[in-house]
């Protein structure tokens, strides 16, 4: 998964280029869909295209010319899933430790009371 920087600045170009070609943004741009504007867009931009999320054809002076990838604009949808899953998966583990132990607790107090019964 991408960290919040690169996953907002994704989605600023995936929002930017909807009909699939390539679009000239400006660094000013991208820069104000970062969370609290930090982050180097040309390094944030770099790492995108080293992950194939998107494509620079040209980057240069505060000015980039990118497209997304078919990867890049599946990337918000996939992301959402594995998040989903998580949650999902996360929440069984806890059902499962809850219930488990309440059989736990019940199961040692019968043997409790039953040991007590027996000595009596």
């Amino acid at each position: 998964m991408l960290d919040p920087s690169s996953a907002a600045l994704l989605r600023a170009v995936n929002e930017a280029c909807r009909g699939g070609g390539f679009v000239i943004l400006e660094e000013e741009e991208l820069a104000r869909a970062l969370p609290y504007g930090e982050g180097d867009v040309g390094k944030i931009l770099a790492y995108l295209e080293e992950k194939r999320l998107i494509e620079t054809r040209y980057a240069e002076g505060g000015i980039f010319c990118v497209r997304t990838v078919p990867a890049g604009r599946a990337y918000p949808e996939r992301a959402e899933r594995e998040s989903r899953e998580e949650k999902r998966s996360l929440r069984d583990h806890f059902l499962w430790s809850f219930w488990g132990s309440l059989a736990g607790g019940a199961l040692i107090t019968l043997l409790a009371l039953l040991l007590e019964a027996l000595l009596v």
